[in-house]
C-alpha cells in the first residue's frame, strides 16, 4: 500500500460517517471555481490540497456541489442573522468535519463557537483547522470530540446563554433513533435559541445507502437516514422544538442558474412537497422547560378551544372528508373534535 505524502492526511482511518465530510469540502471547493459562486470560500479549495484524497474518485457531481454550496450560504445567513442580535451567543457546529463557517462569518470575541465531531474527524480537524481564534478579535474555539447521538455529550456546554445549533449534512446521515436522540437532547438542554439545519425527506433518506458517491465512502447499500416529510413533525419527536419556518435552495439566486435550472426552480418554488427534495433548511427555536405542552387543551399555539390559527398546519388526511366536512381541520383535541368528522 503506498503512504500518502507526508504532507497529506489520509482518510483510511475515519469512519465511513466521518469520510462523508470531504463531499462538503469537495462541494464547496468546486463552488470557488464557478465564474460567479454562491459561496466564494477559498479556504475549502487549500484544505482539499492537504488530503491525500482524488476528488474524481470520490465522484461528487456538479448537482451536488450546487446543492452544497447553496446550503452553505442559507445556513450561514441563519447564523449571521442570529448573531446580529445576540452579541454574546454560543454556536454549536454539529457535525463539523472540515467546515469553514467561523471563518467566513468572523463572529466577535463575545461569541463561543463549539464545532463538534466524531472523534478521528475531530482530530484531522484540529490538525488542519486549529480551535483557536482567527485574530484578536475573534470568537472563542472550541473543538469537541463526541458522538452526538451518545448521552452526555452535551454537559460542557453553556446551556443559559443565547444559542444557535447549526448542522450541514448530519442530520439526515444519522440513523433515524440516533437522531431522535439527539434532537431531544439539544431540547432538553437549551432553553434559549435556535436550531437549524439541511433536512431530507424520508424517501430521500431511506436511499442514501443507495447513492454511489455514498457506497464509495464506504456507507453501506442497506444504509437508512433520518427524514421527515413535513417541519412539524419534528416537535412531536422532540417536544421542546417549535417550528419557525423553512427555506428552500429553489428560492436562492435563481438567475444565477443556467436556463434549464431556472425553469425547474421556478416551478419547485410553487410546489413546496418537491422543492424539499432539493436544499431544504429548516429552522426550530428552543422553548425552555416551560413550553406549553400539546394536551387537552389542544397543541401550542392554539386557542383553548382547539381551533387552529390560520391554515391547518396537518397534510389533507388530517381534513375532514366528505361534501358537509370537506377542508375541515381535525387537528384538534378529541373532546372539541367536530362530530362526524371522520379519521
Amino acid at each position: 500500500m503506498t503512504e500518502p505524502p507526508s504532507d497529506r492526511y489520509g482518510l483510511a482511518h475515519l469512519s465511513p460517517v466521518e469520510r462523508t465530510l470531504v463531499v462538503t469540502l469537495i462541494g464547496r471547493a468546486r463552488d470557488e471555481r464557478r465564474s460567479v459562486p454562491f459561496l466564494g470560500d477559498p479556504v475549502p479549495a487549500a484544505l482539499l490540497e492537504r488530503l491525500d484524497v482524488d476528488p474524481g474518485r470520490v465522484g461528487v457531481g456538479g448537482t451536488v456541489a450546487l446543492a452544497t454550496a447553496l446550503r452553505s450560504v442559507m445556513l450561514d445567513r441563519a447564523v449571521r442573522s442570529f448573531l446580529a442580535t445576540h452579541r454574546d451567543a454560543v454556536v454549536v457546529e454539529l457535525g463539523a468535519g472540515l467546515e469553514t463557517r467561523r471563518h467566513r462569518i468572523r463572529p466577535g470575541s463575545e461569541v463561543d463557537w463549539y464545532d463538534v465531531e466524531l472523534p478521528a474527524a475531530a482530530e484531522l480537524r484540529r490538525a488542519l483547522l486549529p480551535p483557536e481564534p482567527l485574530s484578536p478579535e475573534g470568537a472563542r474555539a472550541h473543538l469537541v470530540a463526541a458522538d452526538v447521538t451518545a448521552a452526555g455529550w452535551l454537559a460542557g456546554l453553556p446551556r443559559n446563554r443565547p444559542t444557535i445549533v447549526v448542522a450541514d449534512g448530519l442530520v439526515g446521515l444519522l440513523p433515524p433513533d440516533g437522531a431522535r436522540a439527539m434532537l431531544t437532547a439539544l431540547a432538553g438542554h437549551f432553553h434559549d435559541g435556535e436550531l437549524v439545519f439541511n433536512a431530507y425527506p424520508r424517501l430521500v433518506a431511506r436511499t442514501v445507502g443507495a447513492q454511489p458517491m455514498m457506497r464509495r465512502l464506504g456507507i453501506p447499500r442497506g444504509y437508512r437516514g433520518f427524514g421527515f416529510d413535513q417541519p412539524r413533525a419534528v416537535e412531536a419527536l422532540a417536544p421542546g422544538l417549535v417550528f419557525v419556518d423553512e427555506r428552500f435552495g429553489v428560492q436562492e439566486r435563481v438567475g444565477a442558474l443556467s436556463p434549464p435550472l431556472r425553469i425547474t426552480a421556478a416551478l419547485f418554488a410553487r410546489w413546496p412537497a418537491q422543492a424539499r427534495r432539493g436544499v431544504w433548511v429548516v429552522r426550530y427555536r428552543f422553548a425552555g422547560p416551560h413550553r406549553e405542552r400539546p394536551g387537552a387543551e389542544g397543541r401550542p399555539g392554539w386557542p383553548r378551544n382547539g381551533a387552529p390559527r390560520g391554515p391547518c398546519p396537518g397534510p389533507a388526511r388530517w381534513r375532514a372528508r366528505g361534501r358537509a366536512g370537506r377542508g375541515r381541520c381535525l387537528l384538534r383535541p378529541p373532546a372539541t373534535r367536530p362530530a362526524g368528522a371522520g379519521r
